[in-house]
């Protein structure tokens, strides 16, 4: 019998898991899996410049203007420096704001 040989009652679930994960059991080669990424690649590609192509040019340049615009708005500016800080000094301001709140 061959590596992939079908399993006989006397496998263990480990040599089951073993014999799936090395591509033995539904699992497919790696040239398969290459080429199935690739296609989903290209057809994705493909997928963008219909798109780009229905919406137009000048409407994605806009919407590239507005997310652009929001990105360097001063919430987002805030919301990026309140993620990047250390979690318990942002507790600590807020708590600080809410006591000084009057």
């Amino acid at each position: 019998m061959g590596a992939c040989s079908g399993l006989t009652k006397k496998n263990s679930d480990k040599q089951k898991a073993q014999k799936t994960a090395s591509g033995c059991e539904g699992g497919s080669s790696k040239d398969e899996q290459s080429s199935k990424s690739q296609r989903i690649r290209e057809e994705a590609l493909a997928n963008a410049r219909a798109a780009r192509i229905a919406i137009g040019e000048e409407t994605l340049d806009k919407i590239a203007a507005a997310m652009t615009k929001k990105q360097q708005s001063v919430m987002e500016q805030a919301k990026r420096q309140i993620n990047t800080a250390d979690p318990d000094k942002v507790l600590d301001e807020l708590l600080y704001m809410m006591k000084n709140r009057s």
